[in-house]
């Protein structure tokens, strides 16, 4: 019996960790776990960095589990520790393969065998990578580029030496391959996930963000949640799971973030690694409190929803942009092919490892479509001459600016507000009337745009002006991040207002759930924007409702405004929005609204 009702709580257990551990320990040790977080399933692996647990031993750690009623998987670890004097010459990270020599490739099929005959599936960690550029490499890559043969090279080594092997051994195996958390790094070590979710069973989401500030793979924390949706997406109903760990998680409860947000993404299993290092661990002891309240919230929560965010498959450029934008409240759902029929998109320079991403998104606004691109994506577009002056009047020379001082758009622009510290922008010209501005920064006596509207066609296309320094977005005013999340009403029909390092996560049957981060504001005031006739907003946790702010219908816009909640850092938040029986309100009634008094 599970612990929980939408996702089993898995537990990784390495070669070292299993090696030579007793029948009485083991017990020990599954009390704990039980006690505090529970344990559905274990994933062992019986090799790792030139150990291999015999097969004895192996055959009593299998038992013991199963007859505690664990399910169990198989593990692999695809390194190795100096095979042969010519492995010295090699530089490889933490021992990985050298995938072009030929003892190693004989190794890694040893292993591989040695474990499909004890499992029906196992999963490879997520060292299942290249970086050699040895004189055995070099040669075997020729006139390609690293990408280009690494590519070519791992989806091989996938297909011959790991998925034939294991399957000539065991037919009934199931091999799964999980991706690392630095995914726009993929390429260039030889992930890929357009051709490996072809190749394999199954795939797997490593969501280990840690400590973003000290951390040197520089990952925003939202990425715990997106990169589960974008690997979702890649394989629909084959992304087994996810996966994080307690290094570099301090204070403690970055640790419990990373399990908050992979649940959220609606993690099929939450697999924490590893056995060893988290056995009377602190970080451990709360999570179960939490991942319970959070596994009720998810029996009342639809499918994951958001803003479609176009990451096509190998692509680099303004890394983890979304991820920003996701910890500054805008709902996002990362996707690998263009979402053409979406209420609303957002593409960032990414998109245009897409050679006619243009044409598409020309096609997609001209027709009624709601484009949200960044400034980086108008600037390479502009700089390949791929006719984005079709869509708008914006042009850049190269000048850029900085400032702490924001304001709205229009005539007025409402009133001012700062930023704790200064941000640097590109400064993006435009010609009046034609372009339109919605959110501005301000220099001395000059104002320049930071969010811009076209409208062309049937559709609109949006522009939003990034910061060179993407770790201060979310610290911009409240006034400007209103005025961006506003952009993102479409196939999320409401937004959050209020500071920022706070996502909102939202669901196709109107529920969401609404995340400050830790080490973020000490608290804040919040409320949603919602497009359409709400009468309230439930709390999911103690079911009191919310209703409307005296302002709740303003603008003379069909819309209902909720100012009502203060977030702590680190707490849980679970609400539904209940909808007025005439949701939006007809057109004539909405254009005697919107007359002037």
């Amino acid at each position: 019996m599970f612990h929980y009702d939408n996702f089993k709580l898995t537990l990784f257990c390495t070669a070292q960790n299993m090696m030579r551990v007793t029948e009485e320990q083991l017990q020990k040790q599954l009390e704990f776990y039980r006690r505090y977080v529970g344990c559905d399933k274990v994933y062992i692996e019986p090799y790792r960095d030139g150990e291999t647990i015999p097969e004895e031993q192996l055959a009593l750690v299998i038992k013991f589990f199963k007859d505690n009623g664990i399910e169990v998987s198989g593990a692999l670890t695809t390194t190795c520790n100096n095979l042969t004097d010519g492995d010295k010459d090699k530089y490889r990270m933490s021992g990985t393969y050298c995938y072009v020599n030929k003892e190693m490739r004989a190794h890694l099929v040893k292993t591989v065998e040695y474990t499909a005959r004890h499992f029906d599936e196992f999963i490879l960690d997520d060292w299942f990578f290249t970086m050699c550029t040895c004189d055995e490499c070099r040669a075997a890559k020729g006139s390609r580029s690293w990408e280009e043969f690494r590519l070519d090279l791992m989806a091989e080594v996938s297909e011959n030496l790991i998925i034939k092997p294991a399957k000539a051994v065991n037919p009934n195996v199931k091999v799964i391959v999980k991706y690392p958390n630095w995914s726009e790094a993929y390429q260039e070590s030889g992930y890929n996930p357009a051709v490996q979710r072809n190749i394999f069973d199954k795939i797997y989401t490593g969501t280990e963000t840690r400590d973003t500030a000290k951390n040197d793979q520089h990952l925003p924390r939202y990425m715990s949640y997106s990169l589960v949706r974008l690997m979702e997406n890649y394989a629909p109903g084959r992304n087994g799971g996810t996966w994080f760990d307690p290094y570099g998680c301090n204070p403690i409860e970055i640790f419990a973030e990373q399990a908050y947000l992979s649940a959220l993404a609606r993690g099929r299993e939450l697999t924490m690694f590893n056995w060893g290092d988290l056995y009377r661990n602190r970080v451990v002891t709360p999570l179960g409190l939490q991942l319970a309240q959070i596994d009720e919230f998810l029996s009342k929560a639809g499918t994951p929803v958001g803003t479609p965010t176009y990451l096509p498959p190998d692509a680099q450029g303004e890394d983890h942009l979304e991820d920003f934008l996701g910890m500054a409240g805008i709902p996002l759902e990362l996707v690998p092919d263009f979402p053409k029929d979406a209420k609303s998109l957002l593409l960032t320079v990414q998109a245009h490892k897409d050679a006619g991403i243009v044409a598409k998104l020309t096609d997609y606004v001209k027709n009624g479509g709601r484009a949200i691109v960044t400034s980086g994506f108008i600037t390479e577009a502009l700089k390949n001459g791929d006719g984005i002056e079709e869509l708008t009047s914006i042009r850049y020379r190269g000048r850029r600016f900085r400032t702490n001082l924001f304001r709205g758009g229009g005539i007025g622009g409402g009133g001012d507000a700062r930023s704790a510290h200064a941000v640097t922008f590109p400064l993006l010209e435009h010609r009046n009337n034609t372009t339109w501005t919605l959110a501005k920064a301000v220099v001395g006596e000059e104002n320049y745009p930071i969010l811009f509207s076209d409208h062309y066609g049937k559709g609109e296309l949006i522009t939003l002006v990034v910061p060179d320094e993407y770790g201060l977005i979310y610290g911009l005013p409240e006034v400007t991040l209103n005025a961006f999340r506003e952009q993102f009403v479409g196939d999320v029909p409401y937004s959050l207002t209020g500071p920022g390092q706070t996502s909102i996560f939202a669901y196709d049957n109107d529920t969401f759930s609404v995340y400050s981060y830790i080490g973020g504001l000490a608290g804040g005031g919040y409320g949603i924007r919602v497009d359409g006739r709400a009468d309230s907003i439930e709390n999911l946790t103690n079911g009191m409702k919310l209703f409307p702010a005296p302002s709740g219908m303003f603008g003379g816009g069909d819309v209902t405004n909720f100012s009502f909640f203060m977030l702590s850092p680190g707490d849980l938040n679970f609400y539904k929005i209940n909808w007025n029986e005439q949701r939006h309100a007809p057109k004539a009634e909405f254009q005697a609204m919107s007359a002037p008094h």
